[in-house]
């Protein structure tokens, strides 16, 4: 009987384990954890943590230190799987904490109500009675997680003061509950065992609750970035098209003028008044040299963007090189183009300007199916290990990068912005093939 009861005690902490990695996944969106491979290693490690938890519980079944050992190894696993965003871990984790602990000592309560036993003798014992009783909370704990992660499945980030207001509040719930459980061990009464079941009911609706409206109000905050992101690329495209307009009028009353011109050089020519002639094409070369050259990329909307950000830099005093050649049938969306192209060249004239040698050169091209986009930008002395920005709008700054890596994940692409010499090369490549 005690290989039973200690073979059912370690099931259960491994479904615990592996429900903790799920709703982990809640918060994580890389693609990448949903691969076979993650999956297996999630197992794998799930496994070996329950026994170090089996471990620990041999000495003691129920305490509290044993109960923050199993936070802290729950913690440490979630690293271990997801190597990133640490902090949102950290949430989940003690989220997962409250919902479980609150789960486990209500069936207990309940259990210990309805079999006349003492909740010390459920918690501490090995019995029967006891597995019927993890039985029991490990299947609501299924479901419960299994409806939190269907419910919450389109992944948002969490502002950083969200994630301190609700890990504020799940670790007092976890100590509210232990001490309430220690409290009803050693004082062992019907009311404060209806008192106990009744606040583990509510640690659980409050948890939940606080975590949907997080979640909401994380939605609400990610809305309100897109559209603050929608509102610049839309202002960005009337500009591009305001340039392309006044580009096409300056090329259309450039022919109109030219029959006469000719005209008036075939005049000069015949009169031999050479000196007109060379006051005349000295005022022409002036300008052709204020008149915008129109870029073309095989993208109009990529042209009406680069064109417009050529004629801003220039004005800047910046040297503008384009070698851009979007292919005929491309993965990547016009609205996306805009972003990508007008967050990029905007980070990148912000760079030039403060620069003896302004200098920027935009590459894009197609390997193999491989769409490759580079900006290139000059630039003396060590990268900031965070990026400042002189812009008036500094509440805007860093959204729109951050707006282009959310766009590089819908195609799978990669972003990287490296230091060479005396330029800064961001670099973007996505895969130009349907999916």
């Amino acid at each position: 009987m005690i290989v039973l009861y200690w073979s059912v005690e370690y099931l259960a902490t491994l479904v615990e384990t592996i429900l903790c990695c799920i709703l982990a996944k809640i918060f994580i969106k890389s693609e990448s954890v949903n691969d076979k491979n993650s999956k297996t290693r999630m197992f794998v490690y799930s496994c070996l943590a329950s026994v170090i938890v089996m471990t620990v519980n041999k000495m003691e079944l129920f305490s509290f230190i044993n109960g923050i050992l199993g936070i802290i190894m729950l913690f440490l696993l979630q690293c271990i799987i997801y190597r990133q965003r640490y902090n949102i871990l950290l949430l989940s984790t003690l989220i997962y904490a409250v919902i479980d602990s609150a789960i486990d000592f209500v069936i207990a309560q309940m259990g210990g109500i309805l079999m006349s036993l003492k909740i010390s003798y459920l918690l501490n014992e090995q019995s029967l009675e006891r597995c019927g009783c993890v039985f029991i909370s490990k299947l609501i704990l299924c479901i419960l997680i299994y409806l939190i992660y269907k419910y919450n499945y389109e992944k948002v980030d969490i502002p950083k003061k969200y994630i301190a207001v609700i890990c504020f509040i799940a670790i007092i719930l976890v100590a509210l509950d232990y001490y309430i459980i220690e409290k009803s061990i050693v004082y062992d009464s019907q009311d404060i065992r209806l008192f106990s079941v009744v606040f583990f009911f509510f640690s659980i609706v409050m948890i939940i609750l606080m975590f949907d409206l997080i979640l909401k109000l994380a939605e609400n905050y990610q809305q309100k970035q897109e559209l603050v992101l929608l509102e610049l690329q839309n202002e960005m495209i009337v500009k591009a098209e305001k340039n392309t307009e006044q580009t096409f009028n300056l090329w259309r009353s450039s022919i109109h003028d030219y029959k006469h011109k000719v005209l008036v050089i075939k005049h000069w020519l015949d009169e031999g008044k050479i000196e007109e002639l060379k006051d005349f094409i000295e005022n022409e070369s002036e300008t052709l040299a204020q008149k915008i050259y129109y870029i073309k990329t095989g993208n109009e909307v990529v042209d009406a963007i680069i064109n417009t950000k050529q004629n801003l830099a220039e004005k800047k005093g910046i040297n503008f090189s384009v070698n851009v050649k979007i292919p005929p049938e491309c993965i990547v969306s016009d609205i996306d183009f805009v972003c990508i192209f007008g967050n990029l060249i905007d980070n990148a004239i912000e760079a030039c300007e403060t620069q003896s040698e302004k200098r920027i050169e935009i590459i894009v091209k197609e390997i193999k199916k491989l769409l490759i986009i580079k900006v290139i930008n000059s630039y003396k002395g060590k990268l900031p290990d965070k990026l400042s920005t002189t812009k008036k709008e500094k509440r805007f700054h860093g959204i729109g990068l951050k707006n282009v890596k959310s766009i590089l994940e819908k195609y799978d692409g990669t972003y990287q912005m490296i230091k060479e010499d005396d330029e800064v090369i961001t670099k973007i490549m996505i895969l130009n093939k349907k999916r």
